[in-house]
């Protein structure tokens, strides 16, 4: 969790810019850039692998893909992510799985993935609402499909750091799987001041909730010091080297969601710690990653002059030459949303209306095209870099003239794909795991 001002700071980035919405149409697509528009279909993977073969051959040849959403709710968009995830992992050997989502739930999530009999309770547990539906539960159903039948498996792995009790429960297992027992002491103090912080985040939701910040701002100074100290000692522990890893995976990640209480941090920092995390999958030669995310993280620059977003580029600095930028859009239709000030695992999500692309927009001008659901090489169909307002739509429920921002799609995306309408996604549904 961050301080309060940094939170606050954050989630402005969707409030900065006003464009004035209007319902008049600029200038067409012009025939050059209609050549490079390449339709394809979501009516079933195969016809849709058939349609995006090149793309896909160009991503395969990276170490890390970027999957962007262009909200944090379009049903088309998980389905889309888990065609070309499946073809990456089927046809380039991709074996990582990474989610915009807390690191280490998504651990313990991945640990119970083959042996669970509930998926929905499951994705419940450790994963954001906004990735709790029907869409994205089909990857996950093929992932355990996938690791039955195959020698190489594919791992689900987390990114980020918005939860700290994850950490402290990640530790006392694997502590209790070495069977070391000389650490109660600190784990305490991380216990306490982990609670104190996850009631605080999730306490925003609540109009009644009070939070002293003072006070929490101590424990989590306290908390620091406590899991830098921590890390040193696993570092000098004698046991299984993975067990000893992961170990300081957890530390590792329970000092990013605190440290903004310990010392001053930049802005972007969030961006910078998902893009470390990421690098942290890559263990060896053999390690390939597909990052789900927004389109504002995994793009290879800021938004909001910079404020947020741009895990792509630091990405781009840890691996260069390495790394696929792919963007989603959407112009009309609905999308799933929560009025939670915060996004939590339990946060309600409805859906809501798109409203029309604002004059002079990129959806705007996309809306033109002559086929409805398309993709793009961005530096072929932009290449005088041209700049016009793209929109953000992150887990609320706006989506007018503020979620936009200003933007050359080249300096952002490798590719693009385009859906004219698209839907929210698909509540879970009450029904088993495919066993296969």
């Amino acid at each position: 969790m961050k301080t309060k001002n940094t939170i606050i700071a954050s989630l402005l980035v969707f409030n900065f810019l006003h464009f004035t919405t209007s319902n008049a149409q600029e200038r067409p697509l012009s025939p050059a850039q209609n050549k490079q528009l390449q339709p394809f279909t979501l009516k079933d993977y195969q016809t849709f692998k058939k349609e995006v073969k090149p793309l896909i051959q160009e991503m395969g040849l990276k170490k890390i893909v970027g999957l962007g959403e262009g909200t944090h709710g379009t049903a088309e968009f998980y389905t889309v992510r888990y065609y070309i995830t499946r073809m990456l992992i089927e046809d380039y050997g991709f074996n990582h799985v990474a989610f915009e989502n807390d690191l280490t739930e998504v651990w313990q999530f991945n640990q119970q993935l083959s042996k669970t009999n509930d998926l929905n309770a499951l994705l419940k547990k450790y994963f954001l609402s906004l990735w709790q539906n029907e869409e994205t539960k089909q990857l996950f159903q093929w992932i355990i499909s996938y690791n039955a039948s195959h020698k190489k498996q594919v791992t689900v792995n987390g990114i980020d750091f918005p939860a700290q009790q994850p950490d402290v429960d990640m530790l006392i297992a694997l502590l209790d799987a070495a069977n070391i027992t000389s650490f109660s002491a600190p784990l305490e103090v991380l216990k306490k001041s982990a609670f104190m912080q996850d009631e605080a985040w999730s306490g925003m939701n609540k109009k009644d909730a009070k939070t002293d910040w003072n006070l929490l701002a101590k424990h989590c100074r306290n908390e620091y010091i406590t899991a830098d100290s921590l890390e040193t000692a696993f570092k000098a522990l004698n046991i299984d080297s993975s067990l000893k890893n992961n170990l300081l995976l957890a530390i590792g990640n329970l000092k990013q969601g605190c440290e903004p209480f310990f010392r001053e941090i930049p802005e972007g920092a969030r961006d910078s710690i998902m893009a470390y995390n990421t690098a942290r999958i890559v263990k060896d030669g053999n390690d390939k990653v597909v990052i789900w995310a927004h389109n504002a993280h995994l793009g290879k620059t800021g938004i909001y002059d910079n404020v947020v977003g741009g895990t792509g580029g630091y990405i781009l600095k840890l691996f260069p030459g390495n790394y696929f930028a792919f963007g989603t859009g959407t112009a009309l239709g609905t999308f799933g949303g929560t009025t939670d000030a915060r996004a939590v695992n339990n946060s309600p999500i409805a859906p809501y209306p798109l409203e029309n692309p604002i004059t002079g927009s990129w959806e705007e001008l996309l809306s033109s095209a002559k086929t409805s659901d398309f993709y793009f090489d961005t530096d072929k169909f932009n290449p005088t870099q041209e700049l016009k307002p793209l929109r953000f739509i992150g887990f609320g429920t706006k989506s007018g003239a503020s979620s936009y921002d200003k933007t050359n799609l080249r300096d952002l995306f490798d590719a693009f794909i385009f859906l004219n309408q698209t839907h929210a996604p698909t509540p879970l549904k009450d029904n088993p795991v495919a066993r296969h």
